[in-house]
């Protein structure tokens, strides 16, 4: 029975089998209804759906339902078994991508039992088959956070890894007597690789250049053919629809940066994905922020001692799995080398730089370490037994150190996920986790049981779509200002905005809660993370004192910050709100020392570029944003990057000049001021509006050539604040000194009375009849109107043609204006019966019909 037991033991299957299990409980373990990734996961999720029902490839959240072309469709055909059972089951998603991961771990420990076989011209000393290498190199893979991370959300790395192992494989196997099955399942997993994840072509790439060299390799170039076919008819497809790929993209930035600049760019991301390939095979490298730490409540630890070693190492790794590569070209080695160059090739010219990107080279580089390190060591002879168990045991507690720290790592990220579906109650307001945890599943469930079916959202993620099932747009609220929301919202005619909650402070303009002039925000919904704002008119064209004080955020802030200093979304979220205040010196101390404690991300790096700026230290801005153009995720930044650099370089460039050439004049400074307030004015900053103003009228030794401007900005500001008759002082001041818009104000204001006594005699006496023509009122009403609209408060025309209409019923003008104000908001109810009227009251006015299309066009529902 011992004898049984050990043999049991020994065998590479029982390991196997061990591991699998035991990973696939820690995976289970880590199953959640989030997504993480935007708009990614919700995607391929919503298209499997899609190609299942028969609608094609297609957006089935966007009206219209476009044909879809950014992302390849490998992954939502993966997903489509799990639509046919269960569309939108988070679940069943990702318990698709377990099986691709335990096939991984399965292929690679196979594929490294292979590449351990004996070569011909191998050394009989050294050709001993043994198992433990292969289950050591997959257990390393299987207990890698990234690995664990990866498995349990609904992204295709996983499986994009499993499949090029496969391909790998196959050509390992049969290399060169392929039979017709090897050739079948060859083909498709060639021609499915590059819809998984369009760097796929670079193992597509490398295949074609190992075939083609060798006739009796001849046969695998019919998988590279029909490969590229496939890939070729994905390319014309998006062509026709006019979408830009990720190799028009590349192309594009070749044009805009010329060769040298691309050439240079080309060096900088090489040295990134380097950095990045190290951070994956040593994960919480010192150095780098693992994205997995979004899923971690505090923030894990870094591996000890400095950055440059685990480099160091990470290169010597990558030498010896190269090594290993060339002595197992009868086994594929030459293939997978080609694969690591031609990805880092494409990688280096794609314009992307995240982190991810260079994940699914891990497994390919660690499969070839035993091959290298056998041929390594048949080039040694160790004289002293001794030292090589010395050295084998050193290098035993060093491994055994490094799996402790990622399964604990692999630990951390499964305590959040149980804290989180255990203490649902308290989850949110004890722990403080980030805005990853933010459960956008719950929220869509609140939409679907309290909106109309023909309800439309502008989300920050697309999650929500797949239990709301409304139509949705994507919008990065926090970095888009009040004008592009309202573009955005008029666009869409949307009804609801779904972002984070308050505690992720800069998710949001959160001003535009209370100081929007246009729309009336307001909270419906606040519960796990996420903050529902229903959208309807601003009635009063005027600001409200309810959700928003002006240093709330930098409060939430420094209240996170205080209870977990280590974690790095409160520390970004803690720094741009010093940003936001002002407090430039602060952050530039708080941001440094982040820095020599080795945390870095683009966004701290870029806010203490523009603090340097702000405080006049030009020479270190320029520095801070030139690194920050090699570092991760910068492309999201880039706009920002680029215009801090110039502006660094122009300031410091005229600094050179003469005291008397560079010496602003009195009259520009006014100016500079002016045009603050009037931007913070159009933004919907009114507060901020009004200090400068008043700081600048305090002063009256100053702006003697801006002091109508002033007066009549600040009467603006007063309007929207509901101070009339302070308003109306600050106008007659500027009409005094001969301002033409404070004139045209005042007599907006007087046509405003006028109005307001004829409608409150109207509402107070229906059989009133006015001295004064209906016609006279009309073309009043329609002025009136049309100047609240180009003053920016189209709430307030809606609000008068609704009187208006209330007292002058059945006026066919008036019901096109509230037509018209009604489709501005998107009130489709009462467009309907507003359009009902006027069909009745003028049948063939020709302006009806197109209206009606846009009421119908609104009120399209999606097909969930």
């Amino acid at each position: 029975m011992k004898s049984a037991l050990s043999s049991m033991i020994r065998s590479p299957k029982t390991g196997l089998i061990a591991l699998l299990i035991v990973f696939s409980s820690l995976a289970v373990a880590r199953w959640n209804q989030l997504y993480f990734f935007t708009p990614d996961s919700a995607r391929y999720v919503m298209m499997a759906k899609s190609l299942v029902s028969g609608a094609g490839y297609r957006l089935i959240d966007t009206p219209g339902e476009p044909l879809y072309a950014h992302r390849p469709p490998g992954m939502s055909l993966l997903l489509s078994p799990a639509a046919l059972i269960a569309p939108y089951n988070i679940l069943l998603a990702k318990a698709t991508v377990l099986l691709t991961a335990l096939a991984l771990i399965t292929l690679l420990y196979l594929y490294v039992m292979r590449l351990q076989e004996p070569s011909p011209d191998a050394d009989p000393r050294h050709s001993r088959h043994f198992y433990w290498p292969a289950f050591l190199i997959a257990f390393l893979i299987a207990i890698n956070p990234y690995t664990l991370f990866f498995s349990t959300i609904v992204m295709s790395e996983i499986p994009f890894m499993a499949c090029s192992l496969a391909i790998l494989f196959l050509l390992a196997n049969r290399q060169d007597r392929p039979g017709k099955t090897d050739l079948l399942l060859f083909t498709g997993l060639l021609v499915f690789l590059p819809f998984l994840r369009t760097i796929g072509i670079a193992l597509v790439l490398a295949v074609g250049c190992w075939a083609i060299i060798r006739r009796q390799r001849w046969p695998w170039l019919s998988g590279v053919a029909c490969s590229l076919l496939a890939t070729g008819i994905w390319m014309v497809r998006n062509s026709a629809l006019e979408h830009s790929g990720y190799a028009s993209v590349a192309l594009k930035e070749l044009q805009s940066q010329g060769i040298v600049g691309t050439l240079m760019s080309i060096m900088q991301r090489c040295t990134t994905h380097f950095e990045s390939f190290c951070q994956k095979l040593f994960p919480d490298m010192p150095g780098s922020t693992p994205r997995y730490t979004r899923m971690i409540l505090d923030e894990n630890a870094l591996l000890p001692g400095p950055t440059w070693i685990y480099l160091a190492i990470g290169a010597l790794v990558l030498i010896l799995s190269c090594y290993g590569m060339l002595k197992r070209r009868q086994q594929g080695g030459t293939v997978a080398l080609l694969y690591l160059i031609f990805s880092l090739g494409i990688l280096s010219l794609w314009p992307w730089m995240q982190q991810r990107f260079t994940l699914p080279l891990i497994p390919v580089a660690l499969a070839f370490i035993p091959a290298g390190w056998n041929a390594f060591v048949g080039h040694i002879e160790v004289a002293r037994p001794m030292t090589r168990k010395v050295s084998l045991a050193m290098f035993s507690i060093l491994l055994l150190l490094y799996c402790g720290w990622q399964i604990k790592t692999d630990a951390s990220l499964i305590s959040a996920n149980l804290k989180m579906i255990s203490q649902a109650n308290q989850f949110y307001t004890d722990q403080l986790p980030p805005n990853q945890f933010s459960h956008w599943n719950a929220a869509g469930d609140w939409i679907k049981q309290h909106t109309r079916p023909d309800s439309r959202l502008i989300t920050r993620r697309a999650d929500v779509a797949t239990t709301g099932q409304r139509y949705q747009r994507l919008n990065f609220f926090e970095t888009t200002n009040a004008e592009k929301l309202h573009q955005a919202i008029q666009d869409f005619s949307a009804n609801y905005l779904v972002t984070f909650s308050r505690d992720t402070v800069s998710a949001f303009p959160w001003h535009l809660l209370d100081q929007d002039l246009v729309y009336r925000m307001t909270p419906v919904y606040d519960e796990q993370g996420v903050m529902i704002l229903k959208l309807e008119p601003n009635r009063t064209g005027t600001i409200r004192q309810e959700y928003w004080n002006a240093d709330d955020s930098l409060k939430i802030a420094k209240k996170a910050i205080e209870r977990f200093p280590h974690r790095l979304s409160f520390q970004v979220a803690f720094t741009q709100q010093l940003f936001e205040a002002g407090h430039y010196a602060e952050l530039i101390e708080y941001v440094e020392q982040l820095q020599e404690q080795k945390i870095e991300d683009v966004r701290l790096t870029n806010l203490l570029a523009w603090s340097y700026i702000k405080t006049k230290r030009y020479q270190k801005a320029i520095r801070e944003f030139e690194r920050a153009f090699s570092m991760p995720d910068q492309k999201m930044l880039r706009r920002d990057l680029v215009q801090g650099i110039n502006l660094a370089q122009e300031t410091l460039q005229a600094s050179y000049q003469p005291t008397s050439e560079k010496q602003p004049s009195e009259d520009v400074i006014e100016n500079k001021d002016l045009q603050l307030a009037k931007t913070y004015l159009r933004l919907s900053y009114i507060q901020k509006a009004e200090q400068i103003l008043s700081e600048a009228l305090n002063q009256p030794a100053s702006y003697q050539n801006h002091q109508a401007e002033l007066h009549t900005l600040l009467a603006k500001v007063y309007l929207a604040e509901g101070r009339k008759t302070e308003a109306l002082a600050q106008l007659d001041l500027a009409f005094q000194s001969g301002n033409s818009e404070a004139r045209q104000l005042l007599d907006m204001l007087e046509l405003e009375a006028r109005v307001e006594v004829f409608l409150k005699n109207r509402e107070n006496n229906h059989d009133d009849k006015s001295t004064q023509q209906t016609t006279v009122i009309l073309q009043e009403l329609g002025a009136l109107a049309q100047f609240y609209a180009n003053t920016g408060v189209p709430g307030k025309a809606l609000s008068l043609i609704e009187r208006a209409n209330t007292c002058l019923p059945n006026e066919p003008q008036l019901l096109k204006l509230l037509l018209k104000y009604q489709l501005f908001y998107a009130l489709i109810p009462e467009a309907e019966e507003t359009l009902l009227q006027l069909r009745k009251l003028a049948p063939h006015d020709p302006d009806l019909a197109e209206r009606a299309e846009m009421i119908e066009w609104r009120k399209q529902t999606p097909r969930f």
